[in-house]
């Protein structure tokens, strides 16, 4: 979005017209920056000359305020200089899943940041390790006697000892078990599968527990009446 800019050089003012970004690198949301002025430490016109913008989100949620740099190029161009910023990611899981596990939450969110960053060597392992916490805390709320046991337990004994009543469950956090195994190690053994299928897995494994987890409390709730 092209616009102009007043920008104060050591010999004075001088209108550009700059290409503005439209999308906010706090908030992510796509809007129209309120553009306050400009600055530089160089002379109108040099060769290479860098300015400095301050912008301002416009979302009434975010409001905040961003730097652009631009370079001033032997073609008489503007090029924005690329600054590194880490808009939020959102992460679709149920909502009602932090009260079963906390931890797998936070593990699960930051392996969706590596990812969005490029780190899919990281985040496979991240995602692995949500699964265990995800289904260890949810045999362990199921099964309170048995915290040390299950804490101490490969996961995929407790998956084998502890999802016997549900098998569609025990299936979604075998496979996504299976694949994130294959993310810890040197050599893969389920070459078609990746990332991407066991995050499926995984979400999918999220909302059955959630569900089991809401009609527990409906049950509670229809006994007391």
């Amino acid at each position: 979005m092209l616009t102009d800019v007043y920008v104060t050089y050591r010999n004075g003012q001088v209108q550009r017209s700059l290409d503005i970004p439209n999308i906010c690198p706090h908030c992510g949301k796509t809007m129209n920056p309120h553009v306050y002025w400009g600055f530089s430490e160089f002379e109108a016109y040099d060769p290479g000359s860098e300015i400095g913008i301050l912008a301002q989100c416009t979302m009434l949620e975010c409001k905040k305020f961003f730097a652009l740099g631009y370079t001033y190029t032997p073609s008489k161009k503007f090029l924005l200089t690329n600054y590194t910023y880490n808009p939020p990611i959102e992460i679709s899981l149920p909502e009602n899943i932090i009260k079963v596990s906390e931890k797998f939450v936070e593990i699960y969110s930051q392996s969706t940041q590596a990812e969005s960053a490029g780190l899919d060597q990281i985040a496979g392992v991240g995602y692995r390790k949500s699964t265990e916490f995800l289904i260890k805390d949810y045999a362990i709320k199921n099964n309170p006697d048995d915290k040390d046991k299950i804490e101490k337990m490969f996961l995929g004994k407790v998956i084998d000892h502890y999802l016997n009543d549900f098998e569609k469950l025990q299936n979604l956090a075998k496979a996504s078990t299976w694949i994130g195994n294959d993310e810890t190690h040197y050599v893969r053994r389920h070459e078609d599968k990746d990332i991407k299928d066991m995050k499926n897995f995984i979400l999918s494994a999220a909302h059955f527990i959630a569900a089991d987890y809401d009609a527990d409390v409906a049950l509670e709730f229809i006994s007391e009446q």
